[in-house]
Formats: C-alpha cells, structure tokens, sequence
C-alpha cells in the first residue's frame, strides 16, 4: 500500500523529525496532491505542521489558473496555510540564458527556500516519485554525467529537500488517487514532444520496455540506487581530502596545486565541486549534476598556464597563483593603468594601490651598513633623474636587476620569481626618466645602488 511505503521511506532515511515544520510543494497534479494527503494523514504520528506552497510560472494561463484553485481549496478543506506565487518564467529565461524547465526549476526552489526562512520551517517536501527518477538517469546519462548525476535525485538533499515518494511509482500513486478520490489535474505540458524528458517517458521507456527490457525501469532504478551508495563513499573520501588541504582567510578559500593533484581524479573533480558549493552557496536549490563550473576549473588546472584569473558565474573567481589556486566571490576589477610624479623629499598618497610613498635624502656616511625591508630602497642620489614617478606594468617594459648583466624584461623577471599574471599589474614600479629603477618589493636597478662613491641617498618606502 503506498501509504505504508511512504511511512517506511520516512523511517528508513530520517526525514523528518518529530514536530518539524515542513513547506510542502503541490503543483495540482496527482503526485503532489498524493504526497499532501499522505503527509496529512501521518501528520498526528510525526507531530507535523504542513504549509501548502503552489507556484504559477505562467506559462499556461489557463490551465495555471485552475491548479491555483484546487490546491488552494483542498488546503482550506485540510485547514491548513496556502503560500502561492506567481511569476513570469519566461522573462527569467530569457534574462539568464536558460532552458525553459531550468527556468521554471530555478524559481520554484527560490521561492521554497524562501519560505523555509519565511515560516522557520525545517524541510521543503518535494513529490518526486520512481518514475521521475528513471527519467532523471536517463536524461542525465543521454547528456553525459558520472556517478553524481546517475545516482539520480536523493531522497533528502542538504538537510532540507525531502522526497518520500521516491521509491514509489507513477502508476501506484495514481490507482491511490482514484481510490482515495483525491482532486488532481493533468499538466498538458507532460504531453509536449518539444521536451526531452517527455520524449524519454513517453517513446523511448516505452521502446526499451517493448523491444529490449521488460523490467527497464526497476533495473534502472535499481542501478540508480547501487550508484548512489558508491557515490556515497567517494563524497565520504572527497570531504576528508577537502579537510585535509583546502583552507580559508577571510572569504577565500585555498589549497596548493601540488597536494590537489596528489589525489586520485574522482576526488580532485568531488573537492573542487564542495569549494564551489561554499563559495558560491550552491547548496539552496542547484540540482545535483549540473556542475559545468567544475569541469571547466578541473580543465584549467590541469594546463600548463603557470597563472590564471577565470571569472564564473554567481560572482565567483578562481585564481591560479603557480602552486596555489584561490576561490571566492565578488567582482574581479583589473587594476588600470596608473603613474604618479612623486613629491621629493616628502610623501604622496597613491589611490590605485592604496598606498603612501614616502622619500627621504641622507648623506652615505650616516647609513653605514643598514638593511631596510623589502618596502624601503636605497639608491644613490646622483644616478637617479627627478621628479621620480610611480606606475604599473606595461607591456615591453625593460629592467636591470641588481647583480644581473644586462637587462631584462620585466615579464621574465616576473616569470622567474612567480609574480602572478593577475598581480603584476598591482606591482609598483618607480621610474626614473625612462628608467625601471625599483620593483618595489624585489630589487632595484644595478644602476642605481649605493657604491662607495656615492656621496648621496635617496631613501623611498612604500607603507
């Protein structure tokens, strides 16, 4: 009996709690109104209380219309709170670039979530049953996943997302329906060959059934189940290798190359997933599978480029530094060119880097044998041609680095001492003339340094 299948998923898995809250999604159609009557009637046992949420994507007036009706009427009959919101999915679509269903997927589940905080409510109830999950494999394998997308739906998900009709079929909860004369409408968008999922339950479930595999669907569900408990065990390794070498300062969160490519590629491609899912807050609502991100950072790190900036969507980054790689969020702003003329002696304030250079002029003899940090040059006074100016990379920039024959470019010099293609625009440079006499924070110019025939020096901090 379904009724006793739906208690038994809820023991087995845990999902719900005594006395929980749950947000319960019923579009009008015979799962939904199903899942809502079982949920009612183990409502005394599990100490439930139920809030009714219906969403209109309105994309078919008429027929949206109608669903709104009944769902609302059959939450008053039940007395229970009815949430209803409308919204264009078509202009969503549009805006974001996505298919239609995604559209549609992406704001039902916002407007979920939102009432999960709205009502402090525990769960959203979702009415997937078995057969949803067959289409779901077999849509996920036609467009090519690995285990994390043919496990299929999960029974819970994060905590928050329920489905105890999972196990059960379409065919079972419909007899259940006429039995228990339950109201529900048909979707006429189920029918439409336009979508691929309908063309899976519809023609080609039907053809493997008829010509190849009488049971095609309880094999498949059944190797969707063995999936998700392999997977289970890899995301298990995943997380302890996550803890293992991922870090965080503030909202970025790192690891070194070397130790992420020390593991196997499963695990590598399952650690950079849960990065993103923390940085970007993945977890409210992204349908397991579709991690397109995933694959294109697990691509980028496994090329040559010693550096790299790769911007995402969500407003999130990463970042290649040579052995460390940096994830996080916020708008990535290119540095743009800048150059200062500098007040000598004296201090001016830079705001591009957000930084004060401050000079000074001294005699040799007070010096003696001083050794300032990486912020502060020394340089001899009569080498240097005033006013001196402070600016960023450009491209063929020259360099004589001290203790160095000849000069170089400031790329290779860059290259050599693992500057950052994304940091390098961000390096001051002091110039004097045409002259690169100060990287700052590395070297300054051979031409330039304090010998015993320097009678002047001219002292320059960057604080």
């Amino acid at each position: 009996m379904v009724l006793d299948q739906f208690k038994r998923a809820i023991d087995y898995h845990r999902l719900v709690e005594k006395g929980d809250r749950l947000i319960v999604g019923v579009s009008g159609g015979v799962d939904s109104m199903v899942l809502l009557h079982l949920l009612y009637a183990c409502c005394e046992a599990f100490d439930l209380s139920l809030i009714v949420a219906h969403v209109n994507h309105g994309l078919r007036p008429a027929e949206s219309e109608k669903e709104a009706e009944l769902v609302q009427s059959e939450a008053a009959r039940l007395g229970l709170p009815f949430e209803y919101g409308q919204f264009n999915v078509k202009e969503f679509q549009k805006t974001m670039g996505l298919s239609p269903q995604d559209a549609a997927r992406r704001i039902r589940f916002h407007f979920f979530y939102n009432l999960l905080q709205r009502h402090d409510a525990q769960k959203i109830v979702l009415g997937h049953h078995a057969d949803d999950q067959v289409e779901t494999v077999l849509l996920r394998l036609i467009r090519g996943s690995g285990l994390q997308g043919l496990k299929g739906m999960l029974p819970i998900r994060e905590g928050k997302v329920i489905r105890p009709l999972l196990g059960v079929w379409r065919e079972k909860i419909q007899t259940f329906a006429v039995e228990k004369k339950i109201p529900f409408l048909l979707d006429s968008s189920n029918l439409e060959s336009d979508y691929l999922r309908n063309r899976i339950r519809l023609a080609l479930i039907p053809l493997m059934e008829r010509e190849y595999q009488p049971n095609f669907k309880e094999i498949l569900l059944r190797t969707s189940n063995i999936l998700r408990e392999e997977n289970d065990y890899l995301e298990k390794g995943a997380e302890a290798a996550y803890q293992e070498i991922v870090r965080k300062e503030k909202d970025i969160l790192f690891f070194k190359l070397s130790e992420y490519r020390s593991l196997h590629q499963s695990i590598q491609w399952r650690v950079m997933r849960k990065i993103l899912e923390r940085v970007c807050d993945w977890g409210t609502g992204v349908e397991e599978g579709e991690w397109s991100e995933v694959h294109k950072i697990y691509q980028k790190l496994h090329q040559s480029s010693p550096s790299f900036l790769l911007e995402l969507p969500h407003g999130a980054w990463v970042e290649k530094r040579y052995d460390v790689v940096l994830l996080g969020k916020g708008k990535v702003k290119p540095l743009p060119p800048f150059e200062v003329e500098l007040r000598s002696p004296g201090s001016t304030f830079i705001e591009e880097i957000g930084k004060e250079v401050v000079i000074e002029e001294t005699d040799r003899d007070k010096l003696k044998d001083y050794k300032g940090p990486a912020n502060t040059a020394l340089m001899d006074y009569g080498s240097l041609q005033f006013p001196l100016k402070m600016r960023n990379f450009r491209p063929g920039d020259r360099f004589h680095p001290l203790g160095v024959k000849g000069t170089q470019k400031l790329k290779e010099f860059f290259i050599d001492h693992k500057v950052p293609k994304v940091e390098r625009p961000k390096v001051p440079l002091l110039v004097s003339g045409e002259r690169i006499v100060w990287i700052v924070g590395h070297r300054i110019d051979e031409r330039v340094r304090v010998t015993e025939k320097t009678k002047k020096v001219l002292g320059v901090k960057v604080v």
